[in-house]
């Protein structure tokens, strides 16, 4: 799978596992643990779910710019959640690392796609 680079004001984040093919977007995290996979960008996306997850995500919803329009911490296994307004892409995140990567809504991130 390929990689990107999610950086703000040009320091690196985090690296994440693409996935923007119909198939790959489908897969998602979906049976895999995503402490062990590390984050997933799903582009297109504006909204998901959490159905045959093991665990609970961090989620940051980006607009087509890359600007965060929402985040969405501990998001339980087995739920549906709405779209999000404007929302262009995901990262979903293992739970907890939202907050560990100072980010907040509005702020503008820079994806480099690898690859």
């Amino acid at each position: 799978m390929r990689k990107c680079e999610i950086r703000k004001e040009g320091k690196l984040l985090l690296e994440a596992s693409v996935a923007d093919n119909f198939f790959l977007r489908l897969r998602g995290l979906i049976g895999r643990d995503p402490k062990s996979f590390g984050p997933l960008w799903i582009v297109p996306c504006s909204d998901i779910h959490t159905f045959m997850m093991s665990d609970a995500i961090d989620v940051l919803y980006l607009d087509k710019d890359y600007k965060v329009v929402k985040i969405a911490p501990n998001l339980v296994p087995g739920k549906v959640f709405a779209p999000v307004k404007h929302a262009r892409s995901v990262v979903e995140l293992p739970v907890g690392s939202a907050a560990g990567l100072e980010i907040k809504e509005n702020d503008q991130l820079e994806v480099i796609k690898n690859g």
